[in-house]
């Protein structure tokens, strides 16, 4: 898959997750983060649908390109990816801010 976007790189887009509570593909728009192929989305804190909706169910969708890419989501653990997501996505002092995130792999095909 070729994406036209520089990595590492930050805009918003529609990401959809699978709903807890209906089962029902729901989307949002979000400032993602592209680094090394690998797209991340992240938060100051766990309270929000989209992220819980991912801890339930790891299947979610990117728009690139005005494409539905289809992804795994896997929540970030490690402090040190999480600093770097972060000074990518910012350029103030919320890039300090201690944050939660999914990292998304696309699936091929």
């Amino acid at each position: 898959m070729i994406l036209n976007i520089k990595s590492p790189s930050t805009f918003i887009t529609k990401v959809s997750t699978v709903s807890k509570q209906s089962k029902n593909i729901v989307s949002t728009k979000l400032k993602v983060v592209l680094k090394d192929g690998f797209f991340y989305i992240t938060r100051r804190n766990r309270d929000s649908k989209w992220y819980n909706n991912l801890l339930s169910d790891n299947y979610a969708e990117i728009e690139i390109n005005g494409k539905q890419l289809k992804a795994t989501a896997e929540e970030m653990l490690d402090e040190e990816e999480k600093k770097e997501v972060s000074a990518i996505k910012y350029d103030d002092k919320r890039m300090y801010d201690n944050r939660f995130g999914f990292k998304l792999t696309i699936k091929e095909g």
